[in-house]
């Protein structure tokens, strides 16, 4: 019987030499599929939201071109969270990179499997966004006035209140517990500041909202050396301050 791996790499090898997303019917092990009727050459955002029915255990997905080789390079999964990337240039199969993890973990949501769990919390993930959005009223504000620190804090998802670092980490902390929690709250519709429809936040499990969500915005690092040039010393250590510890 056949491997896993070896029956991904097999699949990813074939939808890499025909050039579409392909699914494979478990219930008729070699015959191939289309995954889905609204896929689009070289993209596959399309597939957040799809979800492939229970005789469809494995699929394959482009992720890239290899102009030498003149093929694709695809992912493919199965229900049991096995991923393989082929890629064509080497003629081999390997485990995602960092760069592959948003597509690996779409590629399971449309199986209904699980992803990896995530690596940050979500208070770090209301930073992130409130240093996204500093800079954004940054760069709307007058060069060499940056705006002060009352408008720096009250843009931030979690305050309330006299927004002080202190008052900000407590409802930070007190309102963003866990993931689960996040997540219900956005299915809900109770997080508007989240940039996800309750329906995909459905769609989504923990591991894989959390890095479609991290994704939307800059790294942390990059955000915080312009910000360092753009706000006030004291603000800047308010902002420093108020943080959550971040993992990239």
């Amino acid at each position: 019987m056949r491997s896993v791996s070896l029956s991904l790499s097999i699949l990813a090898r074939t939808a890499s030499d025909l050039r579409r997303p392909l699914g494979r019917l478990s219930a008729a092990p070699n015959e191939l599929c289309p995954l889905d009727s609204l896929s689009r050459p070289e993209r596959w955002l399309w597939m957040h939201g799809v979800r492939c029915g229970p005789a469809i255990g494995e699929v394959a997905v482009p992720c890239g071109w290899c102009v030498e080789a003149e093929q694709a390079i695809t992912v493919a999964a199965d229900r049991t969270g096995e991923v393989l990337v082929f890629e064509p240039c080497l003629r081999e199969t390997r485990r995602p990179d960092l760069v592959e993890d948003l597509l690996a973990d779409a590629t399971l949501r449309v199986l209904g499997a699980s992803t990896p769990a995530p690596i940050s919390c979500p208070s770090a993930l209301s930073d992130v966004f409130w240093l996204d959005q500093l800079l954004e009223i940054c760069l709307l504000s007058p060069l060499g006035e940056p705006p002060p620190w009352p408008v720096l804090a009250a843009s931030h998802p979690c305050a309330s209140g006299a927004a002080t670092p202190e008052l900000i980490r407590h409802e930070r902390d007190r309102t963003l517990s866990t993931w689960a929690e996040l997540r219900s709250d956005v299915i809900g519709a109770r997080m508007s500041w989240v940039p996800v429809t309750p329906a995909l936040a459905a769609w989504f499990d923990e591991g894989s909202l959390a890095r479609w969500l991290h994704a939307c915005c800059p790294e942390v690092s990059t955000m915080l050396d312009e910000l360092a040039e753009l706000l006030r010393e004291a603000d800047f250590q308010r902002v420093l301050a108020t943080l959550a510890p971040i993992r990239p």
